[in-house]
Parts: structure tokens; sequence; C-alpha cells
């Protein structure tokens, strides 16, 4: 495949997804301020950032178990490594991105449940409930191989899965590269960290299924074993939002079952 079709697929993939899964209208932008110094555990010697209103994420896995012909569960865990505001990145030397030595971490963890179904060529999902955390630890330790240190921290922003639904046309299969996008709301904040207050979040997720340089090693995720399901590499962000994104808590979308799809299919493309 060259490379002009393999980026039209993709961009086809992402407007798909946007599409399907994206609430009518979006909630405010959240722009604040993080003060690390606050978090439990904290030294003192973290950092104070902002103002920001987005954090990405580096490197992370996700593993999609089939617990039955119709129904899924999924794992999925990463670290963040910036903070940006209105698309410019903002310098934090404090924050590590190496998960080991000095200053601190962020990382992120997620379980997440569902059902899944086919029909006329197409594949549709809802959601039926999980959560999603995101950790401050001030001693960095987290290790994709090791399958630790995601969890270990104090939790400083969570969230409920409630629901949320999508489709998929065929044209997601064998892809190299699928698009997740999804929106939600926080259930709660740690207040001492974040000002003003969050509620929601909006984020566009990129799956691979190839990236054998990140995947190479990984026996488990979240403490399931890989062989129990589809691994794959993730990356993202997650802009954050002053309010509750109306009409769902946490809708996720193409990325995710054309995972399954391809784990069902194992029909991988170089």
């Amino acid at each position: 495949m060259n490379i002009f079709t393999n980026r039209l697929k993709q961009t086809l993939l992402l407007a798909a997804g946007l599409s399907v899964v994206t609430p009518v209208s979006m909630a405010s932008t959240w722009a604040g301020t993080a003060n690390y110094t606050a978090a439990p555990g904290a030294t003192g010697d973290e950092a104070i950032v902002g103002p920001f209103d987005t954090y990405d994420f580096g490197s992370g896995v996700t593993l999609v178990q089939f617990t039955s012909a119709s129904t899924f569960t999924a794992y999925f865990q990463t670290m963040v490594d910036g903070h940006f505001l209105n698309n410019a990145g903002i310098n934090v030397p404090e924050l590590n991105i190496s998960g080991a030595g000095s200053g601190f971490e962020l990382t992120v963890a997620a379980t997440l449940n569902g059902t899944y179904s086919n029909f006329s060529g197409f594949q549709s999902f809802s959601f039926t409930g999980g959560a999603v955390n995101l950790y401050f630890d001030t001693t960095p330790d987290y290790s994709f191989t090791g399958d630790s240190g995601f969890n270990n921290g104090a939790a400083i922003l969570s969230g409920t899965v409630t629901g949320g639904s999508g489709v998929i046309s065929p044209a997601g299969i064998g892809a190299e590269q699928l698009d997740l996008n999804f929106s939600g709301i926080f259930g709660s904040y740690d207040s001492n960290v974040y000002a003003p207050g969050i509620t929601g979040g909006h984020s566009v997720f990129s799956i691979n299924l190839n990236n054998s340089s990140l995947l190479s090693g990984i026996n488990s995720v979240l403490g399931q074993n890989t062989n129990t399901g589809v691994l794959a590499a993730v990356d993202g962000s997650i802009q954050l939002t002053s309010v509750p994104v109306p009409a769902a808590a946490w809708l996720f979308g193409t990325g995710l079952i054309g995972l399954m799809t391809a784990g069902k299919r194992k029909n991988f493309a170089a």
C-alpha cells in the first residue's frame, strides 16, 4: 500500500469516527493550573504547571479480551509526556517520561466493558461500564514489560464509564493504524491540585497493531496475560473541559472496534 492510500484510509477512518461518536455540542475547554507540589505524597520539588488545557499521552498499550461472542473487556495503560495550551507545548522538566530517575510521573490506567455485534458488514458496539484514572507518583517507576507502576500512585483525576456506542464500516478492517475518539465526564478530581475544577474531557487516540518496538516483551496489561486477548500500541491526548460533555459519559469509537475486528480475523496489516 502506498503512502497516499494509507494516509487517505486513516483520514477517512478518523472522519468517520468523529462523525459517529462526537456529541452534537461540545463543552467549554478547561484552561487551568495543576499544582503537583500539593498532590498526595509530593515532596515539594515537583512543578506547578499552567495554564494548560491538554494532557498529551506518550507510548501506551491496550489489551482487548473477547469474553464471549458478544462481549469484551479492554485494559489500557499509558503515561503523560506533555502539557499543552492551545496546541503549544509547555516545558515541564520535572515531569519524568522515562519511568526511572528523579522528578514525578503521571500515568493512566483504565478498564472498560461492553458488547459488540456484526450486521450487514458493519460492526456495532456499546460500553456498559468501566473506570479511568490518572495517577500522580513522585517516584517514577512505570514499566510496560514489568506491567507495573501505572496505578501505584495517587489518583488525582478519575472518570467512570457509564455508556457509549458507535459503528464502524468494513473500511477499517486490516488498517495498519485505526483511530479512537472518546469524550467523557470526570467523576472526581483532586481540588488541591487542579484549579479551576475539571469535569470532562475529549480525546483522539491512534491504535497500532504492529508497534513491535513497544509491544515486544509485554506479557501482561494491568495483570491480564496478553495471550488472553489482542494487544496493540496506543498514542493520543485528552483535552480537558470545564463542564461535562453533553449526552455522554465516555464515548469510545472506531479504533477499539476495529481492533476487535482485526483480532478476531487475524487480519493485521504489514
